[in-house]
C-alpha cells in the first residue's frame, strides 16, 4: 500500500512539473521578440510616358533600395520583387503578387509582417505614370490597404507625389516613438516631393537628390541615437534634411519630402540594423565634414555631413572604396578596402589633401580617355565621365548601357540602355535610347526613345519623343513630336504632327497634312484631299448659289476643323455651260441641332467642258448656318463674299445676272448666298 502511494506522488510531481515546464516556455514564448517578416516590392519606371523625358537613375534607384535592405534590413532575396521598367500590367501585376506572397505567409503563421512599397518614376497630381498610363492614387492606397499586413509602407520618389497624403484615410504625426517595448501598426507615406513640386535626379549623385539620401540614412548616416540601428524616423527625417538642402537653387525648384502616418501603438519602426551587415565603415568622432563614399565603378554609395564628436557608421558591401570629405581645413581624400565581417575606423591620418576645387574632387580627375577592344570585336573610347564612342567594323553588338554614340558599317544592336546609333544598314536599341538613330535602310526602337530617328526607308518606334524622319515610312506606338515621311506615317497615338502622303492614326492632338488622313479622333487640324476621323465630320452636301452655280461638297475632318472638295457647274440657259472644280477648308461648331460654319474655297470654273477654252477662277470666303431636321439630313443656308479672276477671258459666271463691282485687273466682287442640304453620318 505505501509503494503504491509513493508512486502515485512520483506521477503527480512528474506531471506538475511538466505543467511548469509548459507554462515557463511559454511565458518565455510570450517574452521574446516578434519575429518580422519584410515583404519588398521596388519598381523603378524610367519611362512615364512620350510627353515625359525619360529619366537615367529611376530603375537604378530601385536597385539600391532593395539592396540596403537585403543587406541591413531583414529581407529575404525570396521576399523582394524588383520591377524594371513596369507598365501599368505589370505594376498591378507586382501588387498582386505581393499580396499573395503576404496571404501566403498569413496561412503559414509565426511573426508579425511588414509590406513596403517603394516607387520611383514619374507622377502627376493625380496618380503614377508608367509608360503614358496613370494609376490613381486612391487606387494605390486601396490596393495596399488589401495586403495582410501589420504596417505598409510607402516610399514615392516621383514628382507631386505628395498629393497621394492629401487623400482621406491618413492623418499627420510629428514624429514615430521610440519604444521598443510594444510593436507598432498602421501605414506610412514618404513622398519624395510636396503635391506641387518636381522630384529632380542629379548626374553627379546618379541618383534622384531624395532616394540617394534615403538609403544613405538607412545604411547608417541616419543614425543620430548611435544605437547601430535606423528608424523610419530617423531615416526621413535625414533624408528630408539632406533633400531640402541639396535642392534649394536647382533648376527644379526645392523638395520638401512629405510624409503621411496613421500608426497605433508605441514602438521603434527599425528599418536598417548596422550589426546585421557584412562590412562597415566608421567615421570616428575625430573627423568632421561632408562624406562622400564612391565605389570602384565610380557609384556614390553614401554620403554624409558629420560633425566633430559623433561617431558614424556605414553599412556597405565589401570591396574597395574611395573616400572624398569636404571640410573648413580643406578636401581631402582617402581609400579603403572593406573585406567580409570588417567594420573599419578610418583613420584620421589616412586623409591626404588635395588641390582641386571640391567639384572636381567628387567628379574624379581631369578626364581622361580610355581605349579598349571589346569582344565584338570594337574599339571602345571610354571619358572619366563614362561617354563613349563605340566603332564597329561591320556589327556592334553592346550588352551594357551605354552613354554616347554607337556606331558601325552595317548594323547597330543594343540590348541595354543606349546613346545614338549610327550604320548604312540599320539600328536595333531593345531598351530605352537617348539621342539618335540614323541609318541608310531601316531604326528600330523597341524601347522608349528621346531623341529621333532618320533613315532613308523605314522607322519603327514602340515610344517615340522627338523627330521621326524616313524616305518611305515612319511606324510608332505612341509619338511626342513629329512624322515626316515620303509616303506612309502611322501611329497609335500622336501629339504633334504627321506629314506625308498618307497619314494614319487611332488619336490626333495635332496636325495631320497629306493627300489621305485617318484618324480615329483628332484634336487639331487635318489638310488632306481625303481626312477621315472616326469621331469628326463627314458630310455630303448639295447647293446652288446666286450664280446658278449648282453643285455637291465633299467635307470631312475633325468636329471643329475641316477640308471640302466640290464639283459643280451651270447647265442652264443662263449662260454658257461651265464646270466648276474647287477645295477649301473651314471651321464648324455645333450646339445642340444647330450648327454654324466659315470656310474659304478656291474653286476653277471652266467652259466648254470637252473641250476648255475659257477659265476663270473664283474666291469665295462662306459663313452658313444650319439645323438637322431628321436623323441623318440637314439644311443650310448662307451668305458669301466672292472675288472672281477672269485674265483675258470673258466672266463665266456673274450674281442675279449682273457683272457685279468691277475691281479693274479683270477682277470683280460681289457678295452672295447659297442654300442647301446634306447627308451627315
Amino acid at each position: 500500500m505505501n509503494e503504491r502511494h509513493g508512486q502515485g506522488r512520483d506521477r503527480r510531481s512528474r506531471r506538475w512539473l511538466g505543467l511548469g515546464l509548459i507554462l515557463l516556455l511559454a511565458s518565455a514564448a510570450a517574452n521574446a521578440e516578434t519575429p518580422i517578416r519584410r515583404f519588398v516590392l521596388a519598381a523603378g519606371a524610367n519611362n512615364g510616358g512620350a510627353e515625359r523625358e525619360l529619366l537615367r537613375y529611376a530603375v537604378s534607384d530601385a536597385e539600391a533600395f532593395v539592396r540596403v535592405f537585403e543587406e541591413m534590413g531583414g529581407l529575404d532575396p525570396a521576399d523582394r520583387l524588383l520591377l524594371r521598367d513596369p507598365d501599368l500590367a505589370a505594376f498591378r501585376s507586382g501588387l498582386a503578387e505581393l499580396q499573395r506572397r503576404v496571404e501566403s505567409a498569413v496561412r503559414w503563421g509565426g511573426g508579425r509582417r511588414e509590406a513596403i512599397l517603394y516607387y520611383s518614376g514619374h507622377a502627376d497630381e493625380h496618380g503614377l505614370l508608367l509608360a503614358g498610363e496613370r494609376l490613381p492614387y486612391m487606387e494605390l492606397r486601396r490596393l495596399l490597404a488589401g495586403i495582410p499586413a501589420a504596417v505598409h509602407i510607402a516610399v514615392l520618389d516621383a514628382c507631386a507625389s505628395g498629393s497621394i497624403t492629401r487623400l482621406k484615410g491618413g492623418r499627420r504625426q510629428q514624429s514615430f516613438l521610440v519604444d521598443e517595448s510594444s510593436e507598432m501598426q498602421g501605414y506610412a507615406f514618404i513622398t519624395s516631393s510636396s503635391a506641387n513640386e518636381a522630384a529632380q535626379e542629379s548626374e553627379r549623385l546618379r541618383a534622384s537628390f531624395f532616394t540617394h539620401y534615403l538609403v544613405s540614412g538607412l545604411r547608417g548616416a541616419a543614425d543620430q541615437s548611435g544605437d547601430s540601428r535606423v528608424s523610419l524616423d530617423e531615416a526621413y527625417r535625414f533624408a528630408y534634411d539632406e533633400t531640402l538642402a541639396r535642392t534649394a537653387g536647382t533648376r527644379g525648384g526645392t523638395q520638401h519630402p512629405v510624409r503621411d502616418i496613421a500608426m497605433t501603438g508605441t514602438g521603434d519602426l527599425v528599418m536598417t540594423d548596422l550589426r546585421r551587415t557584412s562590412a562597415g565603415l566608421i567615421l570616428g568622432p575625430a573627423l568632421s565634414g561632408r562624406f562622400f563614399v564612391r565605389s570602384t565603378d565610380r557609384r556614390l554609395a553614401a554620403e554624409v555631413a558629420k560633425p566633430a564628436g559623433r561617431v558614424v557608421e556605414l553599412g556597405l558591401e565589401p570591396g574597395q572604396y574611395r573616400v572624398h570629405v569636404e571640410a573648413d581645413s580643406g578636401v581631402y581624400t582617402a581609400s579603403a578596402i572593406l573585406k567580409e565581417g570588417d567594420h573599419l575606423e578610418l583613420p584620421a591620418a589616412s586623409l591626404v589633401a588635395v588641390a582641386t576645387e571640391p567639384t572636381s574632387v567628387r567628379g574624379g580627375a581631369d578626364p581622361q580617355v580610355h581605349l579598349a577592344l571589346s569582344e565584338n570585336p570594337n574599339l571602345d573610347i571610354v571619358t572619366e565621365e563614362g561617354y563613349t564612342l563605340s566603332l564597329g567594323l561591320f556589327f556592334n553588338e553592346q550588352d551594357r548601357p551605354i552613354r554616347g554614340l554607337q556606331a558601325a558599317w552595317l548594323v547597330n544592336q543594343a540590348t541595354a540602355t543606349a546613346g545614338s546609333q549610327i550604320s548604312l544598314f540599320g539600328n536595333l536599341s531593345q531598351r530605352e535610347l537617348r539621342g539618335w538613330q540614323g541609318s541608310g535602310m531601316v531604326n528600330w526602337s523597341v524601347g522608349p526613345l528621346q531623341g529621333g530617328q532618320v533613315s532613308a526607308a523605314i522607322n519603327i518606334g514602340q515610344q517615340v519623343r522627338g523627330w521621326q524622319v524616313a524616305g518611305s515610312t515612319n511606324i510608332a506606338k505612341r509619338m511626342w513630336g513629329w512624322q515626316v515621311a515620303g509616303s506612309t506615317n502611322i501611329a497609335k497615338e500622336i501629339r504633334g504632327g504627321q506629314i506625308g502622303t498618307f497619314n494614319a492614326a487611332r488619336k490626333v492632338t495635332g496636325v495631320q497634312v497629306g493627300v489621305v488622313n485617318l484618324s480615329g479622333d483628332i484634336e487639331g487640324i487635318p489638310l488632306g484631299i481625303v481626312n477621315y476621323s472616326h469621331t469628326g465630320l463627314l458630310n455630303l452636301g448639295a447647293w446652288r448659289d446666286e450664280s446658278g452655280l449648282s453643285g455637291i461638297t465633299l467635307a470631312s475632318g475633325s468636329r471643329t476643323f475641316f477640308t471640302a472638295f466640290s464639283l459643280g457647274g451651270r447647265w442652264d440657259e443662263s449662260g454658257p455651260e461651265v464646270l466648276a472644280l474647287g477645295f477649301g477648308a473651314g471651321g464648324h461648331r455645333l450646339r445642340g441641332d444647330w450648327f454654324g460654319e466659315a470656310d474659304a474655297t478656291v474653286h476653277l470654273l471652266v467652259s466648254d467642258v470637252d473641250q476648255p477654252r475659257q477659265e476663270n477662277w473664283l474666291v469665295r470666303a462662306r459663313g452658313t448656318v444650319g439645323r438637322r431636321l431628321t436623323g441623318h439630313l440637314s439644311a443650310f443656308a448662307g451668305l458669301s463674299a466672292n472675288l472672281l479672276s477672269r485674265g483675258d477671258d470673258p466672266a463665266l459666271i456673274s450674281p442675279w445676272g449682273g457683272s457685279g463691282i468691277d475691281l479693274g485687273h479683270n477682277l470683280a466682287a460681289w457678295p452672295g448666298v447659297c442654300l442647301g442640304v446634306r447627308l451627315s453620318r
